[in-house]
């Protein structure tokens, strides 16, 4: 997986490469603890379940408080070392890699130079490594860490129930479909944002190096109307490309979390068709078949379990983003 081909596909050093794993290994890390929060949340919801339906006692609250408090220090500290594995040791690479070409570009020959756009390599030095170095920070350890949680969690799945797996994970392949589908679009919109910021250095370089002679001749107005209309074109491409590109991640992220979702869904489905859980456990697809014949006298029986379906959906999601906010680092910077 971190073999020469990917080192050179990356423009990775020997130690970027480590570094790559280090991050790699940290995000695995991180997903497993947070599938140890969900966990702990089956562990209570099963408690309370049981106590309903068969009136076994409920879990300790000493236990349940001494998981979650296990569960917040966990879950700082491996944000906190995913943070440093995969921002902290970047940037040592992104500075060796701008002295590296820095060293290549001065022992190149000054007739390169003279047959070389300047504003070609001041955007390759500035502008390249900028984006190579998102990559490196914010791509690579994620990515590949998310492909081997997923793994891990998908075998686990499907060891305990793979009805249950096939419930949750069916967004998985479904949201590589799309990322991989849009890649052809992504390195098309990229492209034209490289062009685009290559335009804006040339005219921001063809100002300074003639400065006097725009002064000489009173051309001040025509080269700044001039480069503002390439500043407006580099921000109009660089608009529709972040749109076109986050069209299809943003709904690969839906769709990844749409696992759970889907599952209360499906569960709820089939208890309204008779299916599912028999009466008299509790659920609230069958509270909602039951409700049916009552419609007209009594229609709040039926609303308050939909209330309760859409509430727990979007908690459930609001819970996650709030998990992750609040313990990664990387949002305390």
């Amino acid at each position: 997986m971190f073999g020469e081909k990917f080192q050179r596909k990356y423009a990775l050093t020997d130690q970027g490469v480590r570094n790559t794993k280090k991050g790699t290994f940290w995000t695995v890390i991180v997903n497993l603890v947070v599938m140890g929060g969900v966990s702990i949340l089956y562990l209570v919801m099963s408690g309370f379940m049981g106590a309903l339906t068969e009136g076994s006692p409920l879990p300790g609250s000493a236990i349940v408080l001494g998981l979650l408090v296990l569960f917040a220090l966990l879950s700082f500290v491996t944000h906190l070392q995913q943070y440093k594995a995969t921002y902290g040791l970047v940037y040592n690479e992104v500075k060796t890699t701008r002295l590296s070409l820095a060293e290549r570009l001065r022992k190149l020959p000054l007739g390169y130079f003279g047959k070389r756009d300047l504003a070609d390599l001041t955007e390759t030095i500035m502008g390249d490594v900028n984006r190579m170095e998102h990559v490196w920070s914010h791509v690579l350890g994620y990515l590949y860490g998310a492909y081997i949680s997923t793994a891990i969690i998908a075998v686990c799945l499907l060891v305990y129930d793979w009805r249950l797996a096939i419930a949750c994970l069916w967004g998985v392949p479904v949201a590589f479909g799309l990322l991989f589908g849009s890649r052809k679009i992504a390195a098309r919109n990229a492209e034209r944002t490289k062009k685009a910021a290559v335009r804006v250095s040339d005219g921001i370089q063809e100002a300074l190096e003639n400065v006097r002679e725009i002064r000489a001749t009173n051309q001040e107005e025509r080269y700044l109307n001039g480069l503002n209309q390439k500043i407006d074109e580099h921000e109009r491409v660089t608009i529709q490309g972040e749109l076109g590109t986050g069209l299809f991640v943003n709904a690969a992220s839906v769709i990844m979390r749409l696992g759970v979702a889907t599952t209360i869904l499906n569960v709820a489905g089939l208890s309204f068709l008779g299916l599912g859980v028999e009466p008299p456990a509790p659920e609230w697809g069958s509270i909602l078949s039951s409700a049916r014949m009552y419609m007209r006298e009594a229609w709040h029986i039926s609303l308050f379990p939909g209330i309760a379906i859409v509430l727990c959906i979007l908690s459930l999601n609001l819970l996650g983003d709030g998990l992750r906010d609040a313990l990664d680092p990387k949002q305390k910077r």
